[in-house]
């Protein structure tokens, strides 16, 4: 019986990993405190791209009240993201923010549309990984 349930879980693995997405970010961008943004394309049209864009927070070292070094950060952030390359604008759709352990933290419809692109900034990195 113990091969039978060895052989079982052998092919639910070989299941688990044969058709799993593999969902690929591309690194676009980070800032001076050590963010980072990811992009993944998810559907491209003649008049817009659907994108999700990742932004992990790096884990910081600091003392808090009593004075004792810890841990903060570490989680990452999911926002669905509709980009108008013609217009040089972008719709912000559900954000999605993660616990450094993978669990949801919140979620949230943002739901704002027609924003300008700011050059210098690190949609302006995420709209020429985009549209190039």
């Amino acid at each position: 019986m113990k091969i039978n349930y060895f052989t079982f879980i052998l092919f639910f693995i070989f299941l688990n990993t044969s058709f799993a997405q593999t969902d690929e970010f591309t690194l676009v961008g980070s800032t001076n405190d050590g963010e980072e943004y990811y992009v993944l394309i998810q559907k491209t049209s003649d008049y817009a791209t659907e994108i999700w864009v990742k932004k992990i927070e790096p884990i910081k070292t600091i003392k808090n009240k009593s004075g004792k070094l810890i841990k903060v950060g570490g989680g990452y952030n999911l926002t669905y993201t509709t980009i108008k390359c013609g217009d040089f604008t972008y719709d912000l759709g559900e954000s999605i923010t993660y616990y450094k352990n993978g669990n949801v933290k919140n979620n949230l419809d943002i739901d704002t549309y027609d924003i300008k692109v700011v050059p210098g900034s690190i949609m302006s990195a995420v709209f020429k990984y985009v549209c190039e």
